[in-house]
Order: structure tokens, then C-alpha cells, then sequence
């Protein structure tokens, strides 16, 4: 553990490459495919420690394990010949400073990797953008064309076009954040003076409360208002919350009407969140209102290639294929699938070929018997509970009946490709509403009750596998 170092002198000499590092990236940068350094190498600081080590800063643990496994041996080649001589090298930690100027670097050790991004606090007018989600990095396709041409556009003249505010929706892993950071990450490439802030909908509302608590509101409306362009993930999450809703209403009113970018997204359409006030859901619908679908196989294997090109790794094109062909929910889950088998290999110094993949991503691949419809997703839901599969199309509501058919639709949203409508009309003809409010409502039980959870697991294993 480094001491921890005060002021703001001892702060600036802390994070300043030396000159050595400055050589040796220099040198990494011939060796290192461009974007395979731009993500991993460019952003790091180095500079001499004790007894023949060389301390590299990163900014968290994923990056000090990654750099270590692929790039270490390059590294200490690299000091070497800019300096002379030989070092050890120690990654660290590098924590951004607090308000005191305080900051630490904490020795790398082993453990869960963190890949969450470091953002800013609410006073510093920090833009909260993720590194790793640019358009240079996004595969465009059939799934996506059309809300990356709008993000593009966006980008290009922030608060200009008729796509204000741009709304993207789609389910969860199918690259919503990846192309809104990616907006914002253009907006500062083109305009380096324009203020970019992005936010999930959770950290608009802890702020919110955080303010109230500190009596601090006015901070709080001029950091979410005085910048260009806002952007707030996952908006679906305010449902039920009146007052974030409230501040949010005047929030979007002000920056639109001076003209300012505003970029949203959720897991459905405007017209399918319930909860929301009904003078939001409107101007959600002011702009461009566009979603994303699942990938194709085709697709998905682009994504896979894309996502090695940018990490500068290979793998066999068999290896590919068979996650490609296996992992079909959505990207998050794909990307996961090769992440995971790339760590495992890395840690054992196994080569990554067919048998390797088979072995270890066996529990992600969709082995399944047959397609999963609605019908067998109703049969086997009331099996498990007790009840007689007409039940799941009746208007009866017994709390036994109506907690099947909830599971049911549950399971029918997240098992199969089927609109709402279409899920709905398969039970007795119920609204799409009726079918949002059931997944809503099952998957917060589902996080508070492990019984529950058990039996849908166990549904969905008989049903799949």
C-alpha cells in the first residue's frame, strides 16, 4: 500500500509520466496494434520506484491484470531498452483525487477484476464516459444500422437535428450504452469546449436525494443543467419516483428549450413504461424514438472479431464460430462468453482452441431440445405451481393462479422472440400492459425471494436444456 500523499504539488508529481515512461510508450506504440494501445497502454502512467522496480498507474484492477497478462514481458523489453536497465514491474492503482487533493495508489492484488468505470461527483462537472464505448469499437449491423446513423448525426450537431431528444430502447446487453457514450465521447472529439454529462437514471436520483439531504439542490439543478448535452441510461428506472420525476420534467424542459442535447434510452418504448408521468413519456416521443434488436449470427460473429481486434488478441476462427453460434441473447452475454474464456486461459497459460472453449463455456451455450414457445413455457409454469394449464388463459385470480400466469409471462418475454401483444393475447387476450406489469412485478420478487428464483430456474432448465 503507498502512502497516501497530500496537496496539490505532491498530487501533480504523483501523476506525471516521467520521462523514461514517456520513452517506453513511445516504444509500445510500434510494437502494440494502434487501437490495442490507445485502450490499454495510452492511458497509463509510469515512474521509477525502489530497489529495481518501476511502478505503471492504472485506473483500476480488470487493467492492471489485463496489461499484466498480455503486455508485461513487452513492457519490461520496452524499459529496458530506453533505459538501460532492468526493472521489475508493479502495477498500481491509481485513485482519481477528492476534493482535499488527496489521492492513493494501492499495490495491484489479486482478486474479482473491477471493470466498472471511475465517475465523477456531482461537483465537478465530470462527463462520467466510459473509455471503451466509441464508435470506432461498435460493430454496425442490421440490429442497430438506424440508431447508430441517428447517433452519428447527433454526435456530429449536438442539439441541432430533429433527433432531440434521441430516445434508443431495446433489451438489456443489446449496446444502449455502448452507442449513447459513444455519442458523447464524438460530441467532445468535435467540440472540445461543449459540457457532456452522462448519468443512469439511479445516479440522476441518488443525486437528487443527496442533494435534498445536504441542502444542496441548487448545486445539483446547475450541475444536471448548465451543460450541452445530457445524457441519462436507463430511464425506465424512475418509474414510481414522483419527485425525481418532477426534477427531471423541469431538468429536460429547461436544456431543451435552450436548445441543448438530450439522449435517452430504456428497455422499451415510451409507450410501453407504465409509472411514468404522462407529460414525460410525451416529450420522451419529441424527437426520435428508435430501438435495437438481437444480433444474427452473422453479427455476432463481427462483434467477436471486432471486440479481439480492439484487445489486439487472436483466436482461432473455430473458437469463434462455436460462441457465435452458441451465445445468442445479446452482445453483453457474447462479449462475457469470450472475456471469460480469454481469463481462464490466460490464468492456466492454456492455448484457446475448440476443446478449451467446449469445456468452459458449456453452461452458456443454448443446448436446447427444442425452440421454447409460449405453450410449453404455460404448460410447464403450471405444472410447477399446481395449477391446470386453461388457468393461464382465464380471468380467474386466485394469488396461486395469478402468480403462474405472472411467472408465465415472465418467462415468454425473456424465452422468446414474441411481441407483447403477441404474449398477451396467448392469456386470454390481456394488454400489453398487463404483460410489462407481470415481468416488472416477477423479477422484483424474484431479487427478494430465493424459493421463487429456484423455481423459475428450474422452469427455464427444463425448458431449455
Amino acid at each position: 500500500m503507498w502512502t497516501t500523499t497530500r496537496g496539490k504539488l505532491a498530487l501533480q508529481e504523483r501523476v506525471t509520466n516521467s520521462s523514461q515512461w514517456n520513452d517506453c510508450l513511445n516504444y509500445l506504440s510500434r510494437r502494440v496494434k494502434e487501437q490495442s494501445f490507445k485502450t490499454w497502454l495510452k492511458p497509463t502512467r509510469g515512474e521509477p520506484g525502489s530497489s529495481g522496480s518501476f511502478n505503471v498507474a492504472v485506473p483500476n484492477q480488470f487493467v492492471a491484470d489485463w496489461i499484466k497478462a498480455h503486455f508485461n514481458d513487452l513492457i519490461e523489453e520496452a524499459l529496458n531498452e530506453v533505459s538501460g536497465q532492468r526493472y521489475s514491474v508493479a502495477y498500481v492503482i491509481h485513485k482519481p483525487p477528492d476534493e482535499d487533493g488527496q489521492t492513493s495508489l494501492q499495490l495491484s492484488a489479486t482478486g474479482r477484476p473491477d471493470i466498472s468505470p471511475v465517475t465523477g461527483t456531482i461537483g465537478n462537472h465530470q462527463h462520467n464516459l466510459n473509455g471503451k464505448y466509441n464508435f470506432e469499437s461498435l460493430v454496425v449491423g442490421d440490429f442497430n444500422q438506424f440508431a447508430c446513423a441517428a447517433a452519428t448525426a447527433v454526435a456530429e450537431a449536438p442539439g441541432m437535428t430533429k433527433y432531440n431528444p434521441l430516445y434508443i430502447y431495446g433489451g438489456t446487453g443489446l449496446g444502449k450504452t455502448h452507442i449513447v457514450q459513444a455519442i458523447g465521447h464524438r460530441i467532445l472529439e468535435l467540440f472540445p469546449t461543449k459540457r457532456v454529462m452522462y448519468a443512469t437514471s439511479e445516479k440522476f436520483t441518488s443525486d437528487f436525494i443527496a442533494s435534498i439531504s445536504n441542502s444542496s439542490t441548487a448545486n445539483f439543478t446547475r450541475v444536471y443543467r448548465d451543460v450541452d448535452v445530457l445524457i441519462i441510461d436507463d430511464i425506465q428506472f424512475f418509474t414510481g419516483k414522483e419527485s425525481t420525476q418532477e426534477q427531471f420534467f423541469h431538468t429536460f424542459n429547461t436544456l431543451y428549450h435552450l436548445g441543448k442535447q438530450i439522449v435517452l434510452t430504456s428497455d422499451r418504448s415510451p409507450k410501453e413504461i407504465k409509472g411514468l408521468e404522462e407529460r414525460l413519456l410525451s416529450r420522451f416521443s419529441w424527437g426520435l424514438v428508435t430501438d435495437l434488436q438481437a444480433p444474427d449470427l452473422e453479427n455476432r460473429t463481427a462483434i467477436l472479431y471486432k471486440k479481439l481486434e480492439t484487445e489486439g488478441i487472436s483466436v482461432p476462427e473455430n473458437v469463434i464460430r462455436l460462441i457465435a453460434d452458441s451465445v445468442s441473447t445479446n452482445i453483453r452475454e457474447l462479449e462475457g462468453a469470450l472475456i471469460r474464456l480469454l481469463a481462464y486461459a490466460s490464468l492456466k497459460n492454456e492455448a484457446v482452441d475448440l476443446n478449451l472453449a467446449e469445456k468452459l463455456l458449456s453452461d452458456a451455450f443454448s443446448k436446447r431440445k427444442t425452440e421454447v414457445t409460449i405453450e410449453a413455457i404455460q404448460k410447464k409454469s403450471s405444472e410447477c405451481f399446481g395449477i391446470e394449464p386453461e388457468m393461464m388463459r382465464a380471468k380467474k385470480k386466485t394469488s396461486r393462479i395469478a402468480l403462474a400466469r405472472q411467472v408465465a409471462m415472465y418467462l415468454s418475454r425473456s424465452l422468446t422472440d414474441n411481441s407483447l401483444k403477441v404474449i398477451g393475447d396467448s392469456f386470454g387476450g390481456r394488454d400489453h400492459s398487463t404483460v410489462i406489469h407481470a415481468c416488472d412485478l416477477i423479477s422484483k420478487k424474484m431479487s427478494m425471494d430465493s424459493s421463487l428464483r429456484q423455481k423459475i430456474d428450474k422452469i427455464s432448465a427444463d425448458l431449455l436444456y
